[in-house]
């Protein structure tokens, strides 16, 4: 842990770094701490300037679940910096909601794979080597997925 210390207090750029990262931790735990489970999975706080917290949503039905309860949520953002000392500069007066939709990767489609002729009549052979065995009659099923 010291090497990284180190590394970090040389590096002023890595120190800012480090510094913007702890920051934005901290607006997450207030963006969480305020608002419900289901909304808080599905989005987190991005910036907070002027006194106008920045959220992305994963959807638009999140954003406008967020728009609705928008008037509520301030208020809970502002008692919650009343109440914990942790966010006493949190101070947020507008909340600016923006969609941000997750892309998703197409699924793969494998293609069935299938033995050459050669390599069934492998396994046949070595089925038929090895008799009645429950091995024997994997190794025939397999033998029939032929091109």
């Amino acid at each position: 842990m010291r090497k990284i210390n180190t590394l970090f207090n040389e590096h002023s750029e890595l120190n800012r770094l480090a510094e913007n990262v702890q920051a934005h931790q901290h607006l997450q735990q207030f963006w969480h701490a305020a608002t419900l489970k289901l909304l808080s999975q599905h989005s987190f706080a991005s910036s907070l300037k002027n006194g106008q917290l920045t959220v992305y949503a994963d959807s638009s039905s999140v954003a406008s679940k967020i728009k609705l309860t928008q008037a509520s949520l301030l208020t809970q953002l502002q008692n919650l910096q009343k109440v914990h000392q942790s966010f006493r500069e949190c101070k947020v007066t507008a909340i600016v909601v923006k969609v941000q939709v997750k892309s998703r990767s197409k699924a793969i489609i494998k293609a069935p794979r299938t033995l050459s002729s050669n390599a069934a009549n492998s396994l046949k052979n070595l089925a038929r080597d090895l008799g009645e065995s429950p091995l024997a009659s994997k190794l025939n099923l397999l033998a029939s997925k032929t091109k």
